[in-house]
């Protein structure tokens, strides 16, 4: 029983990260596609745009983050008492 409340934690973590680090990586994509077409290499202009990105994901998505982790959070504490046994 704890493999598997472990096994799905994960999977819930992996989907709240997702929406975040999809953006994330589609904005660096993005940015250093520009960069090495017109040669410039600075980091600022890396970073920034991705941390826009996650924190631009995280406003959408963040609703139903906060959902999921919920669901989780009441399901296992509800699955309490069998656990200990």
């Amino acid at each position: 029983m704890l493999v598997e409340l472990a096994q799905r934690a994960l999977i819930i973590a992996l989907y709240v990260a997702l929406p975040m680090l999809a953006a994330a990586v589609a904005a660096g994509l993005l940015v250093s596609a520009a960069q090495a077409a017109l040669r410039q290499s600075d980091p600022t202009l890396t970073v920034v745009p991705r941390l826009l990105a996650a924190g631009g994901a995280l406003l959408i998505f963040g609703g139903w983050m906060v959902a999921v982790l919920g669901g989780f959070w009441v399901e296992l504490w509800g699955s309490l008492a069998q656990m200990i046994r």
